[in-house]
């Protein structure tokens, strides 16, 4: 008799694995969104939009009156504007430093890592009359294997940037660090209509 016994093993190749990994990638993305969605309210920028499902998924929230979806690819908007346009969501090609108007929510999920000069938000989020800022980033160091990753961060160093901000909530996703911060100031905010825990 056979003293060593058979382990069963997955049979895989490496083009199904990352085939995998992708579609989790995408679904984790997704499932950020789908999370985030049940704090935003009146109108909601979604910086870095990409191809638009996100905001998408946002605007479904009831009590978002109008969503605003901004990247710098004109491919993505092209798309977003394509699937995903909906009578309270509008997309644009812009960036950080271009947009204007103002708003109650700022979105900006696993976009903080991307920038150069990362002030470009906080300078955005008190020009545009933030409110609350939802923010998400990754929770280990990824700037040793991804190269569009230019920092890592921790829930200090986000504080320490937003630093008329205050931290409501903190909350890990998977690889994702997501932080709910609201304006610690609030003259000219729009009444929140929801409960901090």
């Amino acid at each position: 008799m056979n003293k060593y016994k058979e382990v069963e093993r997955i049979i895989i190749d490496k083009e199904c694995v990352d085939k995998m990994e992708e579609d989790i990638i995408i679904r984790r993305a997704i499932e950020r969104y789908m999370y985030v969605r049940q704090f935003v309210y009146g109108r909601v920028l979604d910086i870095a939009c990409g191809v638009g499902y996100g905001s998408y998924l946002l605007s479904k929230n009831p009590d978002v009156k109008k969503l605003t979806g901004i990247d710098k690819s004109e491919k993505a908007i092209n798309n977003a504007c394509r699937y995903f346009k909906t009578k309270n969501i509008e997309f644009a090609v812009g960036s950080p430093e271009t947009v204007t108007e103002k708003f109650d929510v700022l979105v900006t999920l696993e976009t903080i890592e991307h920038l150069p000069d990362p002030t470009v938000l906080k300078q955005l989020a008190q020009r545009c009359g933030v409110c609350e800022i939802i923010i998400s980033f990754p929770r280990k160091k990824t700037t040793h294997y991804n190269p569009y990753h230019l920092y890592d961060y921790t829930k200090d160093d986000i504080l320490s940037l937003f630093n008329h901000y205050e931290c409501y909530r903190t909350y890990n996703l998977h690889d994702s660090t997501i932080m709910n911060l609201i304006k610690i100031e609030r003259d000219g905010c729009t009444e929140r209509k929801r409960y901090l825990w």
